[in-house]
This record gives C-alpha cells, structure tokens and sequence, in this order.
C-alpha cells in the first residue's frame, strides 16, 4: 500500500514538471489583404483579445488582432500575454458544443517588407487554455500566414486561451508586433 502510494506520489509529481510539448506553426499560403475575413470561429461568436505584461495585470483591449485586416498591427515594447476572451455566457444550445481546434496569425507588422523589418516577431510562445499548456508553439520568421492545430476543445461559457510571449525574432527597431490572429472553430 505505501508503495503503491509513493509510485503514484513520484508519476504525478514527475507529471507536473514534465515540459510542455513543443507544437510547431505551420508556414501556409501567402496574406492578401483583398482575402481577409473568411470563416473562422467568429462566425459562431465574437470573441475579444486582452494584452497584459504581468500576471494578475488588469488587460488592455487589442481590437487590432482581430480587426480582419492585415494592415493594422499591434505593437508592444517586451515580454507579453495576450488573453483571448470567449463570451462569458454562450447560449445553452452552444455550451460545449463549438469546437475550439487552432489559430492562424500574421506574424510582425505586415504593412510593408521594411515594416516588418523593423519590428520584431513571435518566435515561440506558450498557449494556455483555462490554466492547462496546451504547449509552447515554435513560429516562423516568415510574413506568409501561419496555422497550427490541436485537439478540439469544446468552448464553454467564459473560457479563455492564454498566448503567452517566450521569445521573439529581432527587428531593426524595438518591440514586436501581430498583425492578426485568427481562431479555427465553430463548424
């Protein structure tokens, strides 16, 4: 008995320290500005983005990242999170049935080739979905879409997907900038 309890004790300790997996955007087809808005979970439901740089930090809206617009960017100066709201109360008919399965971003600031010189860009960040790594997601340098996917959630009432910035791919200039993150799901 005391052994089986010490092995449960040791595998769920060793459980909780064990790195997250390492998931790895994948490099998909160019940006075009005239393409922008296509299906994606908004089409059950807006969702929101929040940017905080500490924990337990009250959040600043970022309307830019999910604007359907490769043009407009948001910036910020260092280590950040960006938390991504769903409503906190969905409809009964879609509690747990909308399925959540990946993102899409635009890494830097799109605009122009020099723009997204200058600023810096998501090397690896780590995704957090209501306190559970999902794993730390390795990002191109690359200003063509990047898509990755996980096992479907079901989203409920006042979920939330943590994105949390670990390191980044230099810039000319200072920062580092998302011009648009797009969530898969809804059908």
């Amino acid at each position: 008995m005391l052994f089986r309890r010490l092995f449960c004790l040791i595998a769920f300790t060793a459980q909780a320290h064990a790195a997250p997996p390492t998931l790895k955007a994948r490099n998909a087809e160019p940006v075009l500005e005239e393409l922008m808005g296509g299906c994606s979970l908004k089409c059950s439901f807006r969702w929101t983005a929040e940017a905080f740089v500490a924990v337990g930090q009250r959040g600043r809206p970022v309307p830019a990242l999910s604007d359907e617009s490769a043009r407009t960017a948001w910036f910020a100066d260092g280590p950040t999170s960006l938390r991504l709201l769903f409503p906190k109360k969905l409809p009964a008919e879609m509690e747990g049935e909308v399925p959540f399965y990946g993102l899409e971003i635009i890494n830097g600031d799109w605009k122009t080739e020099d723009d997204w010189r200058r600023a810096g860009r998501v090397k690896r960040a780590r995704l957090t979905y209501n306190g559970r790594v999902l794993g730390e997601v390795v990002f191109a340098d690359s200003r063509r879409w990047q898509r990755l996917t996980f096992t479907d959630i079901m989203i409920r009432s006042g979920d939330a997907l943590t994105f949390e910035v670990l390191e980044i791919y230099p810039g000319t200039g200072a920062g580092f900038a998302l011009s648009e993150i797009v969530l898969s799901g809804g059908h």
